[in-house]
């Protein structure tokens, strides 16, 4: 048996080095855990995926960009899907590489149902044609 040291660099949260290209992902469940060492350890919101074995530990920015398009109510989070990506943020003056989500659109079919609907409304009746009769505009 080989003992490699990076199986134990191993961690059970993403990080942006775990992805190159975003990824959407289904929500299975949301854990608060104290996340950190030491002194630094803090409470997190960690939200686990149907399709991936890591969870995404929420900073501030994904928090909200997640609470505002499913609630605040993390139970409500529950299936929805949430599309995670590379990129690279301020810390302390100097880039770092960091995950952001944000919230993929509608699928197609669902998109089309208002504009299908809207369709199917009657047309609004034509304007009436102008009558040269009717002209009552008075000369300045």
């Amino acid at each position: 048996m080989v003992l490699l040291a990076s199986s134990f660099d191993q961690s059970k949260y993403l990080r942006a080095e775990d992805l190159t290209q975003e990824k959407l992902l289904r929500i299975k469940s949301v854990t608060e855990e104290l996340v950190g060492q030491g002194a630094d350890q803090e409470k997190k919101l960690v939200v686990w995926f149907t399709n991936s074995p890591k969870g995404l530990v929420l900073n501030r920015t994904n928090n909200r960009t997640i609470r505002g398009a499913y609630g605040d109510d993390v139970a409500g989070w529950i299936g929805k899907l949430i599309v995670v990506f590379p990129t690279q943020a301020d810390f302390r003056g100097r880039p770092v590489g960091a995950l952001r989500v944000r919230i993929p659109p509608p699928p197609a079919q669902e998109a089309a149902k208002p504009a299908a609907a809207t369709k199917s409304a009657p047309a609004a009746p034509p304007e009436p044609e102008a009558d040269p009769d009717l002209d009552d505009e008075i000369p300045w």
